[in-house]
């Protein structure tokens, strides 16, 4: 009986990854499209999740969308490359924060702006940070878009936002360039997985964790031995 028992719950194990590694690729395929994904973490970590589009797919109205649930901090997940291509420094020299969050100097795009501050200039700028035409001269610092410095190996080297992010548009053949912003509640406090879940299913959009991206990496590479 315990053998079977065992079986049982190894089978539940198996379908469960599974379907979870369906929804990442299903996540991929939303994000290629110029779709929204919802991405939390551990809740041994922020226990956060981060609303996120590719960067080249942030208009006004998809920055007004991102806007409408976050807190209103735009961040820009970028691949190690291209923020040095940019030329964008670290913001601090003495990193303190909690998990090292690596936060570059804020941008605005200069051509056509004026304080940065608008859905426009901040949806023109983002465009521009994926744009490989882009240099370093366009963009005036301090601004108001943040960008954030991916690690080189992605998720599987920091299980951060901002890595997978990155991870999911290069994944959907992308730039690795994009938006992301922390989901919030109604009353401005932090949402956890279940009002993630609610908002996901709400507007239909892939809810995905950092471990699951990192697992279907790893499947993925392993696929390829």
């Amino acid at each position: 009986m315990a053998v079977v028992d065992q079986t049982a719950h190894t089978t539940q194990q198996a379908e469960a990854t599974t379907e979870r590694l369906l929804a990442v690729e299903q996540a991929i395929e939303a994000f290629a499209e110029g779709g929204f994904v919802v991405v939390f973490d551990a809740e041994s970590r922020e226990n956060e999740g981060d609303l996120m589009v590719a960067a080249e797919h942030t208009d006004e109205q998809a920055l007004q969308q991102l806007l409408d649930h976050t807190s209103g901090v735009v961040c820009v997940a970028l691949p190690d490359e291209r923020a040095a291509e940019l030329r964008l420094p670290q913001m601090v020299t003495d990193n303190t924060g909690l998990h090292e969050t690596a936060f570059t100097v804020s941008v605005d795009l200069k051509e056509g702006g004026t304080t940065g501050i608008s859905v426009q200039e901040r949806a023109r700028t983002i465009r521009a940070l994926a744009d490989p035409t882009t240099a370093p001269d366009d963009l005036c610092r301090p601004g108001h878009v943040f960008p954030v410095r991916a690690q080189p190996g992605g998720v599987l080297q920091r299980d951060g936002h901002t890595e997978a992010a990155v991870d999911l548009s290069l994944l959907a053949g992308l730039s690795g360039v994009t938006t992301m912003c922390e989901v919030v509640k109604p009353d401005w406090s932090m949402a956890r997985y279940e009002d993630l879940s609610r908002l996901a299913a709400s507007r239909l959009m892939p809810l995905i964790s950092v471990r699951d991206l990192a697992a279907y990496r790893l499947a993925r590479a392993a696929s390829r031995l």
